[in-house]
């Protein structure tokens, strides 16, 4: 079975089981790193939402053995568990006054996504771009937003320049940063190892410091919350080393050893070539940020 005939067949067998009160359709999906996926949806007569389910990554279980019958069935699985309870009034989206305090920003690579920012407002920067989204809900699983495009700006009689200062404000109020040291992380994600064992080994490592927001999903622009990075150097007393590790988060590291840098990127680099996926993917430049100018610099 094609790609192609997949895609037919789960949507003709979707749709049988949930009948004709539902509209079952597959649309290409353009994310992060221009990376394209298909996502089906399930829209109840009763509802204007609907959760996104990508079949790339079902297919991929197909050419490995699993059956068309059981891959419809966790589809169906997905879409009971993350079924919206009722509607989403997007109305105020055509009001600035109501949006404006939503405004919030993000930060992808320039060059990856060169297609998309032609089309929405977006800021410059070294080898990165801020854009903006409207946050319509945040919680513990997840941030809702609206990519802002150019016809916003028209719409609301705004600049982009409005934008830049409503997301720098209200960014870090909305999506607080959080600021972790790489040893708690560790030790996290290696729950079972004594503790006091781990911490023995972790005097001896170069301190390191994991930097994202609450809800660890494209927090990476935390780098540039007023002062976040100034004051982290203050304490340090030196200069920062900023890892791009993905568009989540981004990991600090001191500048005590200015010849490190290209040891630096090498390991960034090879992380993004093997441990992300492409629209996980940030950058794989090494970023500085000087204490004394408080500018970030490749």
């Amino acid at each position: 079975m094609t790609y192609q005939e997949f895609k037919e067949n789960v949507t003709t067998v979707i749709q049988n089981r949930l009948g004709s009160n539902v509209k079952v359709t597959i649309q290409e999906i353009i994310k992060n790193n221009d990376t394209h996926y298909d996502g089906l949806t399930i829209l109840s007569n009763q509802l204007n939402i609907s959760p996104t389910i990508y079949l790339n990554f079902y297919f991929k279980q197909y050419l490995k053995g699993r059956s068309l019958e059981e891959i419809c069935h966790d589809i169906l699985s997905v879409y009971e568990e993350n079924k919206p309870s009722g509607n989403i009034d997007i109305s105020f989206f055509t009001n600035y006054e109501q949006v404006k305090k939503r405004i919030v920003f993000k930060l992808i690579n320039y060059e990856q996504n060169k297609n998309l920012l032609q089309k929405i407002p977006h800021i410059k920067i070294l080898d990165l771009a801020i854009i903006f989204n409207c946050l319509v809900d945040a919680d513990e699983t997840g941030n809702a937003t609206i990519l802002i495009y150019n016809q916003h700006l028209s719409l609301w009689n705004i600049t982009k320049d409005d934008l830049y200062h409503l997301a720098m404000k209200n960014t870090p109020a909305l999506l607080a940063y959080e600021l972790r040291d790489m040893s708690d992380v560790l030790i996290e994600l290696m729950a079972g190892v004594p503790c006091d064992s781990m911490k023995e080994e972790f005097e001896y490592m170069v301190p390191m410091y994991v930097l994202s927001n609450k809800s660890k999903l494209n927090g990476s622009g935390c780098i540039f919350y007023h002062n976040l990075l100034h004051n982290l150097c203050e304490k340090l007393e030196c200069d920062l080393y900023i890892l791009p590790s993905s568009i989540h988060e981004v990991i600090l590291i001191p500048a005590y050893d200015h010849d490190s840098y290209d040891e630096l990127t090498s390991m960034v680099k090879e992380v993004n070539s093997t441990q992300l996926s492409k629209e996980e993917i940030l950058s794989d430049h090494v970023y500085f940020y000087s204490r004394e100018t408080g500018q970030i610099s490749m």
